[in-house]
């Protein structure tokens, strides 16, 4: 067991909370494990229940952010510990570095270009130099 684990912050006790709270303040169960939402498929609404934790997502920057930013955004202190006999995690960042003068073709590297993003879509077409350079914190910039 690790020593200083209550001294950790844990996003997953934090969310939890945050659900019960919600539940209690409309007059729910705040004990409940899952909710009904409404979902189309095909045409059709249907009802489905699901965990109560799969409408959180817990950001926390790492190095990579750090490095890309200039330590604009720091990297969260952080460990990561897998269940017993659960897979560990994967870290898969994407990263591109092209020629100079080479243009950013999104369609070419991520496909559909309507579903790619606002960021993107802004850099579709500036050289690789103009994407770095917009990139970067508002101290480093002129």
């Amino acid at each position: 067991k690790f020593v200083q684990a209550d001294k950790w912050f844990r996003p997953e006790l934090l969310a939890r909370r945050k659900w019960e709270l919600e539940r209690k303040e409309k007059g729910l169960d705040p004990s409940i494990e899952t909710e009904k939402i409404i979902v189309t498929e095909n045409g059709e609404d249907k009802e489905i229940n699901i965990p109560w934790h799969s409408r959180y997502i817990c950001v926390m920057p790492g190095e990579l952010l750090q490095v890309c930013t200039r330590n604009e955004v720091p990297a969260a202190v952080h460990r990561v510990v897998s269940a017993a006999g659960e897979d560990g995690r994967l870290s898969a960042p994407v990263l591109l570095r092209a020629r100079s003068g080479m243009k950013m073709n999104v369609e070419k590297y991520f496909g559909r270009v309507e579903s790619t993003g606002v960021l993107l879509d802004e850099c579709d077409g500036m050289e690789m130099q103009e994407i770095h350079d917009a990139l970067q914190p508002s101290s480093y910039q002129n």
